[in-house]
């Protein structure tokens, strides 16, 4: 009897080890876990402040300027500000700004890579105009359709300088992108889209065709009899119509300008 009760108790001293160990080992990670906390904070909030800035990749701005806008400063722990934040602040202040690329160089210092935006369409908003970014950042206002530039009339469109453009319905949208670069596969140079009006889609091209599309169906067919209509026209200008091309009836009409 003595025996089985002292198996008992070296039983219940086991446990008892085990779960002492794992009270250890818990209060071991809590403990870690809150040093990392506090260390993160730390370098957050007090350590490594930044010494120093530098900004590449612009022929647009000077790198003070860039540094300005992106708001880190002397004071800036090289971990308490953030990257999205720092890219927002850049390309808002500074509308030429496309892209934005930050480099942390431990233990304080950071760089700034930049790439510049140029002008590639003229959106046409009441009697404004706005420059925009083949990727579709709104750059400039101007009052009248700056040249070489894609002329856009659309009414569906938010343009603000600094931002992206906005559509506010998704066919326009699907339109403008479509136009913007099916075309240009097809080896076609696009002067103007007017997608004011969704049932009369219509465009100028290689700077002496009016072309009349109609409305959206079959636009990918449209433009490839288009392409095909070109080089038979030769060096003529004028109106082309494809507003009533169908599968069942796939012709486009010639008018020539004189």
């Amino acid at each position: 009897m003595k025996k089985q009760l002292t198996d008992v108790e070296k039983a219940r001293r086991e446990r008892r080890k085990k779960i002492r160990r794992r009270r250890l080992k818990i209060l071991a990670v809590f403990i870690i876990c809150i040093a990392i906390v506090t260390f993160v904070i730390l370098l957050k909030t007090k350590l490594f402040p930044v010494k120093g800035v530098s900004a590449k990749g612009s022929s647009l701005y000077a790198e003070s300027q860039i540094v300005n806008a992106s708001g880190i400063t002397g004071k800036t722990p090289i971990l308490g500000f953030s990257d999205s934040t720092v890219k927002n602040r850049i390309t808002k202040k500074l509308p030429y700004i496309e892209t934005v690329d930050i480099k942390r160089k431990f233990p304080d210092s950071v760089v700034i890579r930049v790439s510049d935006a140029s002008e590639y369409y003229a959106f046409k908003s009441g009697k404004s105009y706005y420059a925009v970014s083949e990727k579709g950042k709104v750059l400039n206002k101007y009052n009248s359709p700056p040249e070489g530039l894609i002329e856009v009339l659309s009414d569906d469109t938010e343009l603000k300088i600094g931002n992206s453009i906005k559509f506010k319905n998704d066919q326009a949208k699907e339109i403008f992108d479509f136009l913007t670069s099916y075309p240009k596969e097809k080896g076609i140079a696009v002067n103007l889209i007017d997608i004011s009006n969704s049932i009369y889609i219509t465009m100028r091209v290689e700077g002496r065709f009016e072309v009349n599309l109609g409305n959206k169906e079959n636009l990918k067919e449209k433009i490839d009899h288009l392409a095909g209509m070109i080089p038979e026209i030769g060096g003529r200008k004028g109106k082309i119509n494809l507003d009533m091309w169908s599968n069942s009836d796939s012709k486009g009409t010639f008018i020539e300008e004189n």
